[in-house]
């Protein structure tokens, strides 16, 4: 029902810019009509005529460019829809049990035994098949969910500008699709890892993130979770801060020691518009989820609590 709505109110938008600028042409033209009848022809009225025809061929131009533009969304909307849904019929999202490969973040022991955490740590992990998902796309490096919204789709890691304007099968597509970093190792993940995605007002990432900012989310702890699934490891994240900004200070990922972390933690936490209780600390590894426009973008960073860790497997 959701898509049925956003592709309707794609059509409706193209279908009233265009009847506008047909009315206004109409105007235009009855007018410079008009104006000929009332006046004779001197060299001020063939001004007049000119400069309408001049703007009756910009307002043309305008809508041919509206109508390919229109078109083009609407069938990049439609091809992401449609990867979408084959996502969802082909790829089965586990949950796994706990084993001696699973281990969690141990937090300060100030921590109070009322705080979410420990409800957290005692959340499932989840596995996909990743066999499956590099069929569809060699890739492909994972999968993320997040809690209390219906962002749930593979990642894949490529170069950054590809993934841009290119969706999961890799064919062109203006919306792209969710990305990690180039420089991030999807098998050991580091100090702070990012997740792009295209910021697009009908846009995959950025219309399932904006739940964060609803308060129907905010107002519910449980949600406070990411899930995340690669090739070796499933981790679970606790949603420490969630912001707009207009800066790129969230897409640090290398440190020169302690203190330097310790000022993105204070950074992070200080940028957060909702309240968590969690905190963070210099050896904690982060997750960063944004959107990547030039303009202003939304930010939600985790950090890791629980691991299990498939590559430490027999060692």
């Amino acid at each position: 029902m959701q898509f049925v709505e956003k592709k309707q109110n794609a059509k409706s938008i193209l279908v009233n810019n265009i009847e506008f600028i047909l009315v206004s042409m109409n105007f235009f033209l009855y007018n410079d009509i008009k104006v000929m009848l009332m006046v004779k022809k001197t060299k001020t009225v063939y001004k007049i005529k000119w400069k309408n025809l001049f703007l009756i061929v910009l307002l043309g131009f305008t809508v041919l460019f509206l109508i390919l533009t229109g078109t083009k969304i609407l069938r990049d909307y439609l091809g992401t829809k449609e990867m979408i849904d084959k996502v969802k019929e082909e790829i089965e999202v586990k949950n796994i049990v706990d084993d001696e490969l699973t281990k969690t973040i141990k937090p300060d022991s100030t921590l109070s035994k009322f705080d979410a955490y420990w409800n957290y740590v005692k959340l499932g992990l989840i596995e996909v098949d990743m066999a499956k998902l590099k069929k569809i796309n060699t890739d492909c490096v994972g999968y993320i969910e997040l809690k209390g919204t219906s962002f749930s789709y593979p990642i894949v890691k490529g170069e950054n500008s590809f993934y841009k304007n290119h969706t999961l099968d890799k064919s062109e597509n203006s919306f792209g699709w969710i990305y990690m970093d180039e420089q991030a190792n999807e098998d050991e993940l580091g100090t702070n890892t990012i997740i792009y995605g295209n910021k697009n007002y009908l846009g995959i990432l950025s219309s399932d993130l904006k739940d964060v900012l609803k308060d129907e989310w905010k107002d519910d702890d449980n949600n406070y979770i990411i899930k995340l699934y690669t090739r070796t490891q499933s981790t679970i994240w606790q949603i420490v801060s969630v912001y707009e900004t207009k800066d790129k200070d969230h897409l640090q990922t290398t440190f020169e020691d302690d203190s330097d972390i310790e000022k993105y933690i204070d950074s992070m936490l200080k940028n957060t518009q909702i309240k968590f209780k969690g905190y963070a600390k210099t050896d904690d590894k982060f997750l960063t989820l944004t959107t990547n426009s030039k303009g202003t973008n939304l930010v939600i960073q985790a950090k890791l609590i629980k691991i299990r860790d498939e590559s430490n497997d027999n060692k």
